[in-house]
């Protein structure tokens, strides 16, 4: 059996004593690095700083960024049948009016305006036709039945009253009346009595749907719109209430001219034939102002090609700078013209008269585009925040920073799109600002916006972190105790609009009044980062006495910040690369 090799006694003393060592010197490190961080990190007690309350303009602002983008650009068009031989500009080339844009083939244009014009005489010969087809003047009744309902008298204008009423009259086809209410406690078949206005009538229920009951009664009498209360039938009981409308009604419509006469009343009778009302400065038919209007589109294309064909060339027809170019290759172009003949019975007023017209395809396909910038407007987007939109306005002012150029203009509100989009559920709105293109503005730079929604003149103001918020009402704290770090002198105050950075009060202070608050706790690393400027070196300002010496971006007292205070909340988010925040306004 082999034997255990015995450890030396001084060995294991040995051991420990290494062993101690290292404890030891374990102990001492802890203690040295806990006072080590204790007096880095000493001092963590909050102090309170004082402030005079001061007579400042305060505004609040709506921030948002986005990019420039080019305003004003047009788009001028050639038709695809006219062959262009070169292209001599390039994007982004400055061009003065009247310089040559591109070389073409004339025999293309005069193809091109050789087509125009025989499409032009198509429509010659259509007007010809068409002039003969004039609106009725006399509205006559294709059916029989009660006249319920007139929204014209003399001298009124039909399409004035067709948009703000979609009929001229109304007449009741099937002889009866209706009023819907809501009751569980009528069936179909029931009868009813109806009292309208002094009288009551014989009704019945028509229909019963998920509680919507519908009753019918004479058209004899009752009046249109009318308030109607639906009882039984020996008057003991209510169903319930509602408008009287017309059972089967039908609408008696025009499209242009005045009212020289109403022939026809209220609750009258009329037999089909009957003549309801008589209109003059009627215009031609729709098919005839429709002929005119692409009569005019083609002439207004065929002075354009012979403009190109005088000159030769496409000339410039602004100074700016060329955003597009139209493609040299030799792609297909297509260039439609049909011909086609539909035969509909018209109802317009009800004249009864069958009409057929024939139109004609005046459309040229434009591919071919010249685009040039003026260079005098550009246009910025930001998003606003649900909160601030209404606090806007076309218009208003904005102050525009170009960040590259590290520019500021003055813009305008000129649109504002209050559709409204939902982003993480905070809903925007889009901003469009106007300002003037200066030397070294392109399309597509950064910018931030600043939107000034409130302005307080000759405010009284504080730093926001002096206000206590009790949750229906603000105070602040007037006096301080440095033995025991305590403040006191409770004094409740009225807020009005506040920014990032100050409140207005309303009531409560006066300029000069000395209010107490603490200094936004930091963590001990940032405490530590702030206090040494990340390199160690201590650098604390000590001084409690907030009056603007000391006071980041100017100082409190305003001397170095023009006009007031101003400031941005955060909030939201824009759309594509907009992003924005928001003021807070109590």
């Amino acid at each position: 059996m082999a034997r255990r090799k015995k450890v030396k006694k001084s060995t294991i003393v040995k051991v420990i004593v290494i062993v101690g060592i290292l404890v030891s010197l374990a102990a001492v490190g802890i203690i040295y690095a806990k006072r080590y961080v204790s007096k880095k990190f000493a001092d963590t007690k909050q102090t309170y700083t004082s402030v005079q309350a001061s007579v400042q303009d305060l505004s609040s602002r709506v921030s948002g960024t986005g990019s420039l983008t080019d305003s004003d650009t047009e788009d001028y068009e050639i038709p695809d049948n006219v062959d262009i031989d070169e292209v001599v500009v390039e994007v982004g080339d400055k061009v003065e009016k009247g310089q040559v844009l591109a070389k073409i083939n004339t025999n293309s244009v005069l193809a091109a305006m050789y087509e125009i014009q025989s499409k032009m005489d198509a429509i010659d010969k259509q007007l010809q036709t068409a002039s003969e087809q004039k609106a009725a003047t006399t509205i006559k009744s294709q059916v029989k039945g009660r006249v319920k309902g007139i929204y014209v008298k003399k001298n009124s204008n039909v399409i004035s009253t067709m948009t703000e009423k979609n009929a001229l009259m109304i007449l009741s086809l099937d002889g009866n009346m209706a009023v819907e209410i809501e009751t569980n406690d009528l069936t179909a078949g029931k009868k009813v009595k109806v009292k309208s206005g002094k009288k009551t009538y014989n009704g019945a229920v028509k229909s019963v749907s998920d509680g919507k009951v519908k009753i019918v009664l004479t058209d004899n009498g009752p009046v249109l719109g009318a308030d109607a209360t639906v009882t039984s039938t020996d008057g003991k009981t209510t169903y319930g209430t509602g408008k009287l409308q017309v059972n089967s009604p039908l609408s008696i419509v025009a499209y242009a001219g005045k009212v020289s006469s109403v022939n026809v009343k209220l609750n009258q009778y009329v037999k089909k034939g009957k003549v309801l009302m008589k209109l003059t400065a009627t215009s031609y038919t729709a098919n005839y102002d429709k002929l005119i209007r692409d009569r005019a589109d083609l002439a207004e294309e065929l002075s354009d090609l012979l403009r190109i064909y005088n000159d030769g060339a496409i000339l410039a027809q602004m100074s700016g700078t060329i955003k597009a170019v139209p493609k040299t290759d030799d792609s297909e172009t297509t260039t439609s013209s049909s011909t086609s003949t539909s035969s509909a019975q018209s109802y317009y007023g009800y004249y009864g008269q069958s009409s057929s017209s024939t139109t004609t395809d005046t459309s040229t396909t434009k591919t071919n585009v010249f685009s040039i910038c003026p260079d005098i407007k550009m246009t910025v987007e930001v998003s606003v925040d649900e909160t601030d939109i209404l606090s806007i306005s076309k218009g208003q002012s904005a102050d525009v920073t170009v960040d590259s150029l590290e520019k500021t203009v003055k813009g305008t509100i000129t649109e504002i799109d209050k559709s409204g989009t939902t982003t993480d559920g905070t809903v925007g709105y889009t901003a469009e600002i106007t300002i003037d293109k200066e030397d070294g503005m392109l399309s597509g730079m950064s910018c931030t916006v600043l939107i000034a929604v409130t302005e307080r003149k000759n405010s009284i103001v504080i730093p926001v972190e002096a206000l206590n918020n009790t949750g229906s009402s603000y105070f602040v704290y007037t006096t301080y105790d440095e033995e025991t770090n305590t403040p006191g002198g409770m004094v409740e105050v009225k807020v009005g609009i506040q920014n990032d950075s100050f409140a207005q009060i309303t009531e409560g202070l006066k300029e000069g009044d000395t209010v107490w608050y603490k200094e936004p706790e930091q963590n001990p690393f940032e405490r530590y980062m702030s206090r040494s400027n990340g390199n160690g070196n201590n650098n604390r300002n000590t001084s409690r006495n907030r009056n603007g010496s000391n006071r980041p971006q100017g100082g409190y007292n305003g001397n170095n910040r023009p006009g007031g205070y101003t400031g941005t909340r955060s909030g939201g988010s824009g759309n594509g690369n907009r992003s924005s925040r928001r003021s807070s306004v109590i």
